[in-house]
């Protein structure tokens, strides 16, 4: 028979189980705003506040690189460092920075021939240098990446381009600014619907933020044509969110 000791014990222990997850629930699920009504310690309105900006990219990053395939590993690499280094020849004439340049990855890794049956049979060897481009006079970026295009010819490669701002801050400023005053706005929406009235700022922080900048548009038709490939940075939005506690009277 079970000892009522025991059977406290077991129920004291579900208790504190209990308790624990409602704290955890309440923790995870706090609300975006919030109004304590108390002594002066407790009493205050805590709200979100988000501000955006929008721009224009100022930089390019391009990723480009070479891939080369051929029947030993020392003609891949070398025919694979030809192509790079007439790439990086471009690049240096369009007036892109050594430290503009960096690479991202180098593989070398076999080429293999499945056959039923049978042991897969090592046919080449494939080379694969990955670099990301940083363009800093953004209305180079076509001639920058249609001159590397050319210079790597076959075994050129493009991954991508993504368009930054140089120096996001001198645009956070404003956002932050944005945002603390829509945090005020949502504070006096809800003291008035409370019938208490917003007071001076207790606290604010900064709860993070960041850019979001559109998808890249080009066309990629230079052979085609013989004319440039087009490119368009679009406009990014840089967004900042602020946590506010406010006074209330």
């Amino acid at each position: 028979m079970t000892d009522s000791k025991t059977i406290g014990a077991i129920g004291g222990i579900v208790a504190v189980i209990a308790l624990l997850i409602v704290a955890v629930f309440a923790i995870s699920n706090q609300p975006a705003a919030q109004i304590t009504v108390g002594g002066s310690d407790q009493s205050g309105l805590s709200v979100n506040g988000t501000g955006s900006v929008a721009v224009i990219p100022d930089v390019a990053q391009i990723e480009l690189g070479v891939e080369v395939t051929a029947k030993t590993v020392a003609q891949a690499r070398s025919s694979a460092a030809e192509a790079m280094d007439e790439i990086m020849a471009s690049l240096e004439a369009n007036g892109v920075d050594e430290k503009d340049v960096r690479t991202r990855y180098f593989n070398i890794y076999p080429q293999y021939n499945y056959r039923d049956e049978t042991a897969p049979e090592i046919t080449g060897f494939a080379v694969n240098n990955q670099v990301t481009v940083i363009v800093r006079e953004i209305d180079t970026a076509s001639d920058v990446l249609d001159d590397a295009i050319a210079a790597g010819g076959d075994a050129v490669r493009v991954n991508g381009i993504n368009f930054t701002v140089d120096e996001p801050e001198q645009y956070l400023d404003e956002a932050r600014e944005k945002a603390v005053a829509n945090a005020r706005e949502h504070a006096e929406t809800l003291a008035s619907a409370a019938g208490v009235s917003v007071g001076g700022v207790r606290s604010i922080s900064e709860s993070g933020g960041g850019y979001y900048p559109p998808e890249p548009r080009y066309a990629m038709d230079t052979a085609a044509s013989g004319g440039s490939t087009a490119i368009s940075p679009g406009e990014q939005e840089l967004t900042i969110s602020v946590f506010v506690v406010f006074d209330i009277d």
